[in-house]
């Protein structure tokens, strides 16, 4: 599956006080485009409706942050904390997340395009209700994360922990799950989530305990 790389501007702007010049585009409500922040510690900032294009985040804490209804388009994510912080309602496309860290934040109701994370701990987080379209997961940690009720096309996984995680309503049709590490999904009583979806034969003998089913493995 291509997935298109974000399309970055030939000269970004570096900012040193991210926080306080995102201000004047939030009161505007203007696009912040063509940008480059790093080192920022903005811990608990509210970054509602943030509208970000063509730019680098890079080496910043951005903890228990909001980016409600924010809108990410062609912005490469390298090294950052976003752990606890809400994008539910964002919009993302051809954006890139590497080597970050988002344990428990919270993509609820979001819309992804086009975007890759990788070396990625997404531990804990949330995707319920997401509108996923050429979408990779490569060597994430997804541990006891929900991806619930989402609408996935060409979404792929690969390298990655899938453990104890929720997919309650969501159909995995076509995802090829055959080199991650993959336990305890939590399914409906019919486990139609997980028809069609593309595992191994020892991933099979764990999964089939879903039914009740033992396995002698002799």
């Amino acid at each position: 599956m291509e997935i298109a790389e974000p399309k970055l501007a030939k000269e970004l702007l570096y900012i040193e006080d991210f926080a306080t010049a995102i201000l004047r585009y939030l009161e505007e409500e203007t696009p912040l485009t063509a940008v480059r922040c790093g080192g920022v510690r903005a811990d608990g900032g509210d970054f509602s409706g943030l509208d970000l294009r063509t730019s680098i985040m890079e080496n910043s804490a951005f903890r228990n942050c909001s980016f409600e209804n924010a809108s990410f388009t062609d912005v490469v994510f390298q090294s950052c904390d976003f752990s606890n912080s809400d994008f539910s309602g964002a919009f993302f496309e051809r954006c890139r997340w590497s080597d970050c860290k988002c344990v428990g934040a919270n993509w609820n109701d979001s819309v992804l395009r086009q975007t890759v994370f990788e070396q990625t701990l997404l531990s804990y987080s949330s995707f319920d209700q997401t509108r996923i379209t050429d979408v990779r997961f490569h060597r994430v940690d997804f541990t006891e994360g929900s991806l619930s009720e989402a609408k996935l096309k060409n979404f792929s996984v690969t390298e990655s922990r899938l453990i104890k995680n929720n997919f309650f309503r969501t159909l995995l049709a076509g995802v090829n799950l055959t080199t991650d590490e993959l336990a305890g999904p939590i399914v409906s009583s019919t486990a139609e989530e997980l028809k069609g979806v593309v595992i191994t034969p020892f991933q099979a003998a764990d999964l089939i305990g879903l039914w009740g089913i033992l396995v002698d493995r002799g």
